[in-house]
């Protein structure tokens, strides 16, 4: 048979990437303008003094977002995995296990609310001016930790349960209900910064409940149990990279505001503002790229499908190209908006500013493909290597550039430091490559797999009919036909095949948009079937039904159906 799998353009790979990357992105985004709307609103009603409330908090922010990161993507990242391999038991796990610490954590940190409100805002360097605004403004986001903390986790899932639009329309309405009620609050009510931590709390609350309804859909492959176990260490593990970055993140704004301070003084701290900001909301969009292809490689990685692997990286790969190409080109052509939306007029400071607004968007491509080989490796669960690479980008390749190129150059070497870092990063990443790729073949594994080569595509056939336009009954027939030729399929399986493939004959009518995907893997001795076909219920068109999911895995999964078909006996070929 023709194989029709074109792993350029195979239509459910690339239908599962564009419906994650919008949603992904903006919800990326969303988050990174959430402070900045917040500081602008209060830095219209209210005073300077009131701003630097919501400075000194800052931190309490960070420790609960870095948390919930944790938690939520080494949670899902297992999740995936899991599933991937067929075992619903361990997927559901994990994500009891990433639910329970979140509520533990976030219980934790509502009691320091409560019990240390007075020591927080001393720890937080608070000077007495300003003592009690800090004392309210922390103790209500606190105490308000569990929101945060299920909000920004279950999104993560949520959207890796195949609901992608849900956690992105949740993270809007937070904003939304965060900014209207940040002016009533503030503006209305008169209540001050105790206000604006009040709005902020009830859009977490708002966004929370809109992405928990997924709980309530028949999509929802979601369900939690208590369990004590040892995923959690397995949790940490997967989310450490993701943690360390908001950590390093932290650390360089105060090192690098020092340092600034010292080379340049307040001008040069203006200026390093603007670049800051930007490369927040730049960083926001390469996470978006990164983190769309997160579900999907632990997905496939589990399952052992690395032709859909190798799509999923390629469809990203292209998507920073044209993203972040655009962006570099609009930044070097028009640098001036960028500090015209921070209100900068001065002409010294504007064209400092435009100088570096230039020479930090040389980094972004290269910064955007670190950003992804990190997340890849994390979702591929090459821990060490993914803690690796972020340390060297985020932090210590980072800083040392900037002493390094600051000395030599002034202020325009900092901003080179963002590309030279990225670059040398790069090139300890592709040491690190050879070095896993020489042990893996001493060990005799096939280091094809860790960063898929071609001889990777070897041992797997996928066949993919578009409803619309082909017949699907010859394209059935053709699938069982080599099935039953094939001699690493045992005859269960080819007769599960037919008899499922046949099923989804009565449903599969030629509608635009419709594709089945049948995958043989011959390695693992497996057939993957996917497919969008709104059948509403199987046990419809397919006689016993589940007798057949008693032998084989079934489910929706990144919001496709479907089933893998395995032998029993590895080591009988038929």
């Amino acid at each position: 048979m023709e194989n029709t799998y074109y792993y350029k353009h195979n239509p459910i790979v690339k239908n599962i990437f564009f419906t994650m990357l919008v949603p992904t992105i903006l919800m990326n985004l969303t988050t990174a303008l959430a402070s900045f709307a917040d500081t602008v609103i209060i830095g219209h009603f209210l005073d300077e003094l009131s701003l630097s409330v919501v400075t000194f908090s800052t931190p309490i922010y960070m420790i609960i977002n870095t948390v919930a990161a944790l938690y939520a993507v080494g949670g899902s990242i297992a999740m995936s995995i899991d599933s991937g391999k067929g075992d619903k038991e361990t997927a559901g796990e994990a994500f009891s296990v990433a639910v329970e610490l979140m509520a533990v954590t976030g219980g934790l940190l509502l009691l320091a609310g409560i019990c240390l409100n007075r020591q927080i805002p001393v720890w937080l360097g608070t000077g007495e001016n300003v003592f009690d605004m800090v004392r309210a403004y922390s103790t209500i986001i606190l105490v308000s930790a569990p929101f945060f903390m299920f909000n920004v986790g279950l999104a993560f899932f949520v959207r890796n349960d195949g609901r992608p639009t849900l956690s992105m329309v949740g993270m809007f309405l937070s904003i939304a209900v965060n900014i209207v009620f940040d002016i009533i609050f503030i503006g209305v009510f008169k209540l001050g910064v105790a206000g604006a931590a009040y709005a902020t709390v009830l859009g977490q609350i708002v966004s929370l409940l809109v992405i928990s309804s997924h709980f309530l859909s028949k999509k929802n492959t979601l369900r939690f149990r208590f369990v004590v176990s040892g995923m959690i260490v397995r949790i940490i593990r997967n989310g450490a990279s993701t943690a360390l970055h908001f950590v390093y993140q932290f650390l360089s704004i105060l090192i690098l505001n020092h340092y600034v301070m010292r080379l340049a003084g307040t001008d040069g701290v203006v200026v390093y503002t603007v670049v800051f900001n930007l490369y927040t909301v730049s960083l926001a969009l390469f996470e978006g790229l990164s983190q769309t292809i997160q579900p999907m490689v632990s997905l496939y990685y589990g399952e052992q499908s690395h032709k859909k692997i190798k799509d999923t990286l390629r469809l990203v790969f292209l998507a920073t190209i044209v993203i972040c190409g655009t962006a570099t080109v609009l930044l070097e052509l028009f640098p001036g908006v960028v500090p015209a939306v921070f209100g900068i007029r001065d002409g010294m400071l504007l064209q400092q500013s435009v100088v570096a607004v230039r020479i930090y968007s040389t980094s972004m491509i290269i910064m955007t493909i670190n950003v992804i080989a990190g997340y890849y490796l994390q979702s591929t669960e090459h821990n060490s290597m993914a803690a690796t690479l972020v340390s060297l980008r985020c932090f210590i390749l980072f800083l040392g550039s900037a002493f390094l190129l600051g000395g030599l150059f002034g202020m325009n070497g900092v901003w080179g430091s963002y590309t030279m870092a990225e670059v040398l990063s790069f090139v300890v990443f592709l040491v690190m490559d050879i070095i896993k790729r020489g042990l893996m073949k001493k060990e005799g594994i096939d280091a094809d797999v860790f960063l898929l080569d071609s001889a990777v595509e070897k041992g797997t056939d996928c066949f993919t009919c578009d409803c619309e336009k082909e017949d699907f009954a010859k394209f059935c027939g053709q699938i069982v036909k080599q099935l039953r030729e094939d001699s690493a399929i045992d005859v269960e399986v080819a007769l599960d095949t037919e008899h499922y493939l046949k099923g989804l004959g009565k449903c599969a009518h030629q509608t635009a948009g419709k594709y089945v995907e049948v995958e043989v893997n011959h390695v693992e001795r497996k057939v993957f079937i996917r497919d969008n076909l709104e059948h509403g219920g199987l046990e419809t068109y397919i006689e016993d039904f589940d007798a057949l999911k008693n032998r084989s895995e079934y489910g929706p999964v990144l919001g496709w159906n479907r089933i893998c078909m395995e032998c029993n006996q590895k080591e009988n070929v038929r």
